[in-house]
């Protein structure tokens, strides 16, 4: 089964961080004012802090669990986190964290390649410098491969591409695009391979909905590249790409 990221899920996303946040402040006794500031830093303040944006959160229950929530370190380093919160509920239906939370145990070890998760942005040929991505992940598949995924970020020209996107880095006999990999006679590991989960207006219908990708991180560079032609047909090598770099 192809998963496909779409914006609303970035959306919901942010509402369930929102509503986190509201929680967990709502508990916080006795931090003053200089403490909550440094405990959310704005983009850019220096490390360490953490990126709960960037975050998979789910709940259940009274039970509140962000997975591979990226920290970043004082010396500039990236590790990855799973922060699990209990909450008791009184009669009056108070919100207290149960003893022995939150629970933070690092993020078990799968293959996450060297993607760096935030916000890009295109050639300044493309869409005017407008064409504004923003890179999400990594979540876990199937056979412990990662997936990682993209969308158009607020503000981005309306016709940056791929409006949205999802590709997985592990082994290509075990990824989720195995056989359609093996269909196109794929077989070069320089890219991570994903597909298209939705599709801007563009002049010549390329990068449409479930267009076959590859995508390499290099530095601060993301280049996506294109393996499906107009008519649908996958091909073994590339058809067009575009190169998105990090936005300090």
């Amino acid at each position: 089964m192809i998963v496909r990221y779409r914006k609303e899920d970035f959306a919901q996303r942010a509402a369930r961080l929102t509503i986190l946040v509201a929680v967990v402040a709502a508990m916080v006794v006795g931090v003053g004012a200089q403490d909550r500031e440094a405990a959310a830093p704005r983009a850019s303040a220096a490390p360490p802090y953490a990126l709960f944006q960037f975050a998979s959160i789910t709940g259940s229950g009274n039970v509140v669990t962000a997975s591979w929530v990226p920290v970043v370190t004082a010396s500039g380093a990236t590790v990855y986190k799973n922060v699990t919160l209990q909450f008791n509920v009184d009669s009056a239906g108070n919100l207290t964290l149960a003893s022995g939370f939150p629970h933070v145990i690092p993020a078990p070890v799968v293959q996450v390649s060297s993607f760096m998760t935030g916000n890009y942005v295109g050639p300044s040929n493309v869409g005017g410098g407008k064409a504004l991505i923003t890179v999400s992940g990594p979540g876990v598949t199937s056979g412990g491969a990662t997936e990682w995924s993209l969308a158009a970020a607020p503000g981005a020209w309306g016709s940056t591409y791929p409006a949205s996107a999802t590709w997985y880095v592990g082994p290509m006999t075990s990824s989720p695009l195995a056989t359609r990999l093996q269909a196109a006679n794929i077989t070069s590991t320089a890219w991570s391979y994903g597909v298209v989960g939705s599709a801007p207006w563009t002049v010549d219908g390329t990068w449409d909905t479930n267009t076959l990708i590859g995508v390499s991180q290099v530095g601060n560079t993301i280049t996506i590249v294109n393996f499906t032609d107009n008519n649908s047909r996958d091909h073994n090598v590339p058809v067009d790409q575009v190169t998105y770099t990090l936005v300090p």
